[in-house]
This record gives C-alpha cells, sequence and structure tokens, in this order.
C-alpha cells in the first residue's frame, strides 16, 4: 500500500514537473514570439511612416519645382517680370494639376518686397510686402533665404491674408559678365489645409492607424501639425527632411501592438497542445518572408514594379560627377496629359499610361543605367551611353513611345530633357539636374503649343 503511495506520488511528482517543464518551454518560446511579433509590427509601421514621408516630400518639392521655373524665366529675362502676366495663370495650374496641391499664392520681389502676385484677388495687401522684414511671422526664413542665396522652406504659419500656410522663399541670382547678383526672391505660399487633404493622411485612421505629423524646431522642440488618436509610449516615429525642414511622423496600431485577445487565446492554446508550437514556427518563418518583401517594396514603384524616389534619393546621394565619366547624362521625363486620360477615360487608363511610360524608359534607357518614378507622372533616368548618341538614344525612345497601344489609352507622349557631363563639365548635379528639367519643361510646352490646347483655366 505504502509502494502504490509512492509510486502514485512519484508519478504525480514527474507529472507535474514534466508539465511545468512544457510549460515554461512553450511560454518562453510564445513569450519570444510576442516579442518577434512586436519587432516585426514596429518594423512594418517604420515602412508605413517611410512611405507617407516619402509621399509627403514628394508632393511638396513637385509644388517647390515651380519657384525653379520662375527663378529660371527672371534669369531668362535679366530680372525683367513683364512676363509675369502672361505666365502666371499657367504655372499656378500646372501645380494643381501634377500635385492636387491649391496655392494660396506665388509672388515675385525684387529686393524683398513683392511687386507681382497670382492670383491678386484675396492677396491684394501683399503687394508691397517686405519679405526681409523679421517681425511678421514667415519672414525670418524668407530672410535666411535672402542672406544664404538658398531656397528656403517655412513650416506652417498664420497668413496676413487669412488661412494657415506654407512658404517657399527662392532667391534670384542675376549673372552680370563674371559677377553674380542677388536679385530677389520668388515665394510660393501653400494652402496648409488643402495641402493635409492631399497628403491623404487621414486615410491612415481607416487602416487602423494613428498618427502625429509634427515640425522639429532648430532647439528640438517638436510641434504637432496634425494628428488623428492616441499614439501611446512605443509609436514609430520617422524623422525626414522637407528641404531645410525636419519634420517627424509617428504611427501607432490603433488597438495596440499585442491584443489581449491573442494573449488570452495563445494561453490556452499552449495548455492544451504543445504542437501549436509547430505552427507558431510557420507563422515566424512566414513574417520573416514577409519582412523580407517589404524592405525589397521600400525601393521599389508598387504600380510600375520599378525603382521609386526613394530609390533615386539613394542613388544621388552616392553619385559623383568626378566620377560620373563624361558620358553620363541626366534625363528628366514627364508624361504628358495625364489628368486629362485620368479625367476622360478613368484612372485604370492613367495607371496604364504610368506603366507604359516605364515600360518603353526600361525598353530603351535601361541598357544604358538605372530609371526611376519620382512622382505620379514624373521619372528620371541615370545613364552612361557608352559612345552612342544621346539624340540617338531619344529618338529611339521617342519611336517606342509612337509604337505603344495600350488598352484603355491609344497613344502616349513623353516630354524629355536632358543634361550630359561631356556638356556641362563644371556643372553640379544640382545644376545638371536643373537643366535637363528646364529642357524637358520646354519640350511640354512645345508638345501642347502643337497640340493646341490651352492649359489656362479660370479661377
Amino acid at each position: 500500500m505504502d509502494n502504490k503511495k509512492k509510486a502514485s506520488r512519484k508519478r504525480t511528482v514527474v507529472s507535474v514537473f514534466a508539465t511545468a517543464v512544457c510549460l515554461i518551454v512553450q511560454c518562453v518560446f510564445y513569450i519570444g514570439l510576442v516579442k518577434h511579433d512586436f519587432e516585426s509590427e514596429r518594423e512594418r509601421y517604420s515602412y508605413i511612416a517611410k512611405n507617407e514621408a516619402e509621399h509627403i516630400v514628394t508632393t511638396i518639392d513637385c509644388v517647390m519645382a515651380r519657384t525653379n521655373t520662375l527663378k529660371a524665366m527672371i534669369q531668362d529675362h535679366n530680372g525683367d517680370t513683364s512676363f509675369f502676366t502672361d505666365v502666371a495663370e499657367n504655372v499656378y495650374n500646372d501645380v494643381i494639376d501634377e500635385t492636387g496641391v491649391t496655392l494660396k499664392n506665388f509672388a515675385l520681389a525684387p529686393d524683398g518686397v513683392v511687386s507681382d502676385v497670382y492670383p491678386l484677388e484675396g492677396n491684394e495687401s501683399l503687394i508691397g510686402f517686405d519679405f526681409l522684414d523679421t517681425s511678421r511671422l514667415g519672414n525670418q526664413e524668407a530672410k535666411e533665404a535672402y542672406e544664404q542665396g538658398s531656397t528656403i522652406l517655412t513650416n506652417p504659419f498664420e497668413l496676413i491674408q487669412g488661412g494657415m500656410g506654407m512658404g517657399g522663399r527662392a532667391p534670384v541670382i542675376l549673372k552680370n559678365g563674371d559677377k553674380r547678383e542677388l536679385w530677389g526672391l520668388v515665394t510660393v505660399t501653400i494652402d496648409y489645409d488643402n495641402l493635409i487633404e492631399v497628403l491623404g493622411l487621414d486615410n491612415l485612421e481607416g487602416m487602423g492607424v494613428n498618427y502625429t505629423l509634427s515640425y522639429i524646431d532648430a532647439d528640438g522642440t517638436s510641434h504637432t501639425m496634425h494628428s488623428k488618436g492616441s499614439l501611446g509610449d512605443q509609436a514609430v516615429r520617422s524623422q525626414f527632411k522637407v528641404r531645410n525642414l525636419t519634420w517627424e511622423l509617428a504611427v501607432s496600431p490603433q488597438n495596440g501592438w499585442i491584443s489581449g485577445f491573442q494573449i488570452a487565446f495563445s494561453t490556452v492554446i499552449i495548455l492544451i497542445i504543445s504542437g501549436i508550437i509547430g505552427l507558431f514556427t510557420n507563422v515566424l518563418l512566414k513574417l520573416h518572408e514577409n519582412n523580407a518583401i517589404l524592405l525589397q517594396l521600400s525601393n521599389t514603384d508598387q504600380l510600375t514594379g520599378g525603382l521609386n524616389r526613394m530609390a533615386y534619393g539613394m542613388a544621388l546621394s552616392g553619385l559623383s560627377l568626378d566620377s560620373a565619366g563624361d558620358d553620363f547624362v541626366y534625363v528628366s521625363i514627364d508624361l504628358n496629359g495625364l489628368k486629362q486620360i485620368n479625367d476622360s477615360l478613368g484612372h485604370m487608363a492613367g495607371d496604364e499610361l504610368i506603366s507604359g511610360a516605364n515600360k518603353c524608359l526600361c525598353d530603351v534607357l535601361g541598357e544604358y543605367g538605372q530609371i526611376y518614378r519620382i512622382g505620379g507622372d514624373e521619372f528620371a533616368a541615370l545613364i552612361h551611353t557608352r559612345g552612342d548618341s544621346i539624340d540617338g538614344i531619344v529618338e529611339k525612345l521617342n519611336t517606342f513611345v509612337k509604337g505603344w497601344k495600350g488598352r484603355y489609352a491609344k497613344e502616349l507622349s513623353l516630354s524629355v530633357g536632358y543634361a550630359s557631363h561631356s556638356e556641362f563639365p563644371e556643372a553640379t548635379m544640382e545644376s545638371l539636374i536643373k537643366t535637363a528639367d528646364k529642357r524637358m519643361y520646354e519640350a511640354k510646352h512645345a508638345y501642347y503649343v502643337s497640340e493646341g490646347r490651352d492649359r489656362r483655366r479660370r479661377r
């Protein structure tokens, strides 16, 4: 009887010990898995934050590109602004067509004092406004731009004509022989509320994401610009540069990183079936695979499958013209009439045009270098001609474009501008890009003139 009790007690002890060991092993494994899931979720949210940040930078850069257009016109006219009345409406509408962003205004300010503004209605108070008066909101950046000779962007501030805006202050430098003289400023004021709407940040809320968009002062102080929901203490934060500004997008899941239901359910499963560990191992491997795909997608344009703006930025940052070689060429490409196709045939046709443009570029320019989609309808290529004529390459590209046929859209048209290192051996990468962009816009203007289209519309 005593032996039976001892045996029973021993079996009980061993059983309890084995159960305890099994439970501990599974709990340790599960805790490690939960931790990995948490880190994987944070990595996924980091991708979301970086993707949204890229969209923000791309949109604002597209808007600010118009300052370069106006600067080039002022330089071409040697400081004379009489051309402004003829081009202002077209430039204003170009911004809306290509980005969806509505400008409060853009203005010319010789010596910092506004002489021309568009649209004038509602902005009459800007005429004569001195951007170098630092006692006015948004003017400190204008003075810095003027003194430094470089484009400066402001964080959101209250406008004298009402509402909130963001200002871009671009200095214009004229060449007088060997001398460089500071002419004044080209200023662009973005409707901040409209910008937030165009960026579509509120779509994150529908994806179950809380977020806060902030700007960070030089002293490190963070100021909230737009937010939805409560972030919590473990939000993923992505800082990024918007030209001279430092912004931050913080994101976190609305329902928390790890749900309480998941923990309770998994605990019950661990107690009942030890084999569940195998299932979690499969999930773990799948998560690793998905994370690898997400990391690859961070440099891939989802529509075309080609390289995106993030990859473009990385390529430019690692490129030196000193070692690029004489056959290096920067090519700027813009798709003509995309908005008209979207409006008349729908976005499926517009997407087909973008994909078709990417295919033609890859078929022709791909053998010489890399092609990047850097905006909605904008592409850039970094190529080495390797002894071939760049004019011949572009002619071949035009042939491919003319031969393209789509299912929804029947024809494709591209405006192309390029600048080679051999043509401008002393140029910086920035000036080379500027020259290519300018030539591309000249080609685009010629296209619309040849098509007999009036791109202006009344507002």
